[in-house]
C-alpha cells in the first residue's frame, strides 16, 4: 500500500517538475539569445517545442520567437525556411503578435511583417476565431460583473428571497377548500368552493321555499308534492355539501405540512409579470387568513 502511495505521488509530481524544468530551460534559452549564443538558444527552444512540454501561449510563442530569430540570424542556407516556420507557428498561436523594433533589427521586423502578409488568407480565420473568443470573454466577465452587482444592491434576492410558510392545522377542517387553498393546491380548491356554495344555497333555498309554503303547520293538497320534492332536494344538496366537506378534510389531511418553503425565484430586477385580466370574464378567487385568535375564509368574485 505504501509502495502504490508513493508511486502515485511520484506520477502526480512528474508534471509539476516538468513545468518547472520547462520554464527554467525557456529562460536559460533566453539568457544565451541575448547574449547572442544564437544556436545553444536556438537547440533549447527546438527541443522544448519538439517534446511539448510548453504549457501556455506566452510560452509556446516566446519560444518560437527565439528560435525563428536565431534562425533568422544564422548563416545556415535554410535559415529563411527554418525561420518562417517558427514565425508562422507564432502567428498561429497570435496572428497580430510583432516583434518589438526596438530590440529587433529592422531587417528581422521586415521578415517577420512579409510572412504575416505571405500568409495573411490563412491567418484572417484564426484571428476571426481569437477576435470572437476574446468578445466572448469580454461579455462572460461583464455579465459576472453585473451579476455581483445586482446581488450586493439587490441584499437578500433571489433564493435568499425564500420564506418559510407555517399552516395552521385548524384551516385543514373548515369548508370551502380552506385546507386545499393552505396547501397550494389551488384547482382543487376551487372546485370544492364551488360545489359546496352550490350545494349549500340550493338546501338552503330549498328550505325557505319549504317553510314559505308551510301555513298554519301544513300544507294545502296540492303545495304537498311540492314541498316533498324540495324536501328531497334539499337533503340531496345537504348530502353533497358534507360529502364534499368529508372529502376536502380528507384530502386536506393527507397533503397537509406544517411548514412549506416557499422561494421567489425571479431574473434579478424584474418583477415578477402580472397576468392581464380577462376582458368580460368572472373569476372567483378564494381569500385564506389566519390569525393568532382565528381565521377568516372567504370567496370574491373579479367581474
Amino acid at each position: 500500500m505504501k509502495a502504490f502511495i508513493l508511486t502515485l505521488l511520484v506520477l502526480l509530481a512528474l508534471p509539476l517538475a516538468a513545468s518547472a524544468d520547462s520554464d527554467a530551460d525557456l529562460r536559460r534559452a533566453k539568457d544565451y539569445f541575448e547574449y547572442g549564443a544564437y544556436d545553444r538558444a536556438r537547440d533549447i527552444v527546438e527541443e522544448l517545442l519538439e517534446q511539448n512540454v510548453l504549457a501556455s501561449d506566452d510560452q509556446l510563442i516566446e519560444a518560437n520567437r527565439v528560435a525563428g530569430l536565431a534562425w533568422f540570424y544564422g548563416d545556415s542556407t535554410e535559415r529563411l525556411a527554418k525561420a518562417e516556420r517558427y514565425f508562422l507557428q507564432l502567428l498561429s498561436i497570435e496572428p497580430e503578435y510583432r516583434l518589438d523594433p526596438f530590440f529587433t533589427p529592422p531587417a528581422a521586423v521586415q521578415f517577420f511583417e512579409e510572412v504575416k502578409a505571405v500568409h495573411e488568407a490563412q491567418l484572417a480565420p484564426i484571428r476571426e476565431q481569437r477576435r470572437l473568443a476574446k468578445e466572448a470573454r469580454r461579455a462572460e466577465e461583464e455579465a459576472r460583473r453585473r451579476f455581483l452587482e445586482e446581488q450586493q444592491r439587490g441584499g437578500s434576492g433571489g433564493l435568499a428571497g425564500a420564506h418559510v410558510e407555517r399552516h395552521n392545522f385548524a384551516l385543514v377542517f373548515l369548508p370551502l377548500g380552506a385546507g386545499q387553498f393552505q396547501n397550494g393546491d389551488d384547482a382543487t380548491g376551487i372546485a370544492l368552493a364551488a360545489v359546496q356554495i352550490v350545494a349549500g344555497l340550493t338546501s338552503g333555498l330549498s328550505y325557505l321555499a319549504i317553510e314559505n309554503m308551510r301555513d298554519d303547520g301544513g300544507f294545502s293538497g296540492n303545495e304537498v308534492g311540492t314541498a316533498q320534492t324540495l324536501d328531497a332536494v334539499k337533503w340531496a344538496s345537504a348530502a353533497v355539501f358534507y360529502g364534499a366537506w368529508g372529502y376536502g378534510i380528507a384530502d386536506a389531511l393527507i397533503h397537509y405540512e406544517s411548514e412549506v418553503v416557499r422561494p421567489s425565484v425571479r431574473p434579478l430586477g424584474q418583477a415578477r409579470p402580472r397576468a392581464p385580466a380577462a376582458t368580460g370574464s368572472t373569476t372567483l378567487s378564494p381569500q385564506v387568513s389566519v390569525h393568532p385568535d382565528g381565521g377568516f375564509l372567504g370567496l370574491g368574485l373579479d367581474f
